[in-house]
């Protein structure tokens, strides 16, 4: 018979076993791999038999802040030279796969030849032209020749610096694309700009832009010159923290009023362009004007019409003859 603390002891044995009865009772050799011929048939756990003679060869001095060896094979569960040897190969591939393609980065005093391979590696050109200048399209599909004055000095730079192609080609993309965002932003707000001043203008619109147009062509200005006119004091206007729009404006009031001061055929001029004209001279058009509303029905109209270019000439010969006749009656008094 055995006393109550062997019984307990066989209980805790079978339990480390993994083959404990139901409530502490015998166990059955065969099921705990016990008696003769048992090896590790019944379900026994090959892991909780004895420790391999090879883990007493290992360290159980701790590493660092780390496990010792012994503890970390235990840990591992590595009963066998084999486990061992094939999870060293495991890790090893694991960290060739994980550190594929990688390239030594050259320390301070590296050679040339070692600096010529690392740039190699990483994509740097052997010269400028392996970097690559976007083609840049416009609405139309049509190429707009970019301006590398400025590229052609960079370039060499990045050359310089060993700053890879890829990097290279892709910043000067994102550069030029962000350049006709901007550009597309810029007309946007001049071409606003100048349809809010038309409809500030209200009935003289078309007066003044009739003017604006004869301004233009005294001048010599064709379209281009105008638009680089407006945008040229629509940055000016940026640039002194105002908007896009005060420079397009500041533009068409100085054409309107250069147009208004210039005669054409319409206000019966002979077909020259003049700048302004003086009080003598305003009298003078006053004159003919008088005479050929009596004679011209369509004249006449456009004339009395407010807003036309007619009218508006017709107001400041009226003035002009004004201010020159009470200029004459000071002089004479």
């Amino acid at each position: 018979m055995t006393t109550g603390s062997e019984g307990a002891d066989g209980g805790a044995a079978a339990a480390i076993l993994g083959g404990a009865a139901p409530g502490g009772g015998a166990v059955d050799p065969a099921a705990a791999g016990g008696g003769q011929g048992g090896g590790q048939q019944g379900g026994a756990d090959p892991n909780l038999a004895a420790d391999p003679d090879w883990w007493g060869t290992l360290s159980s001095a701790a590493e660092g802040e780390g496990a010792s060896n012994l503890d970390w094979v235990k840990s591992r569960g590595t009963k066998t030279l084999d486990d061992l040897v094939k999870g060293f190969r495991d890790t090893q591939q694991a960290f060739h796969d994980k550190n594929a393609g990688m390239v030594k980065v050259p320390g301070e005093g590296a050679s040339a030849e070692e600096m010529a391979a690392y740039h190699k590696a990483i994509g740097v050109p052997e010269d400028v032209s392996g970097y690559a200048l976007p083609e840049v399209k416009d609405a139309d599909g049509n190429v707009i020749p970019l301006d590398d004055s400025l590229l052609g000095k960079l370039l060499p730079k990045a050359l310089e610096r060993g700053v890879p192609a890829a990097a290279m080609n892709g910043l000067i993309a994102d550069y030029v694309a962000l350049q006709m965002d901007d550009m597309a932003q810029f007309d946007s707000d001049t071409k606003k700009g100048a349809q809010s001043w038309v409809t500030a203008q209200g009935a003289e619109a078309n007066a003044k832009l009739a003017a604006i147009d004869q301004a233009g062509r005294a001048l010599g200005f064709d379209s281009k010159d105008v638009v680089a006119i407006r945008n040229a004091l629509a940055a000016a206007a940026i640039e002194k923290g105002g908007s896009a729009g005060d420079g397009v404006s500041k533009m068409l009031d100085a054409f309107t009023k250069l147009g208004q001061g210039m005669a054409e055929d319409t206000i019966i001029t002979g077909g020259k362009g003049r700048f302004g004209v003086t009080g003598r001279e305003a009298q003078g058009e006053l004159d003919q004007i008088k005479q050929r509303v009596g004679s011209d029905k369509a004249f006449a109209t456009a004339t009395n019409t407010p807003g036309t270019p007619e009218n508006v000439r017709y107001k400041r010969l009226l003035e002009e003859a004004a201010s020159y006749a009470v200029e004459q009656s000071r002089s004479a008094a």
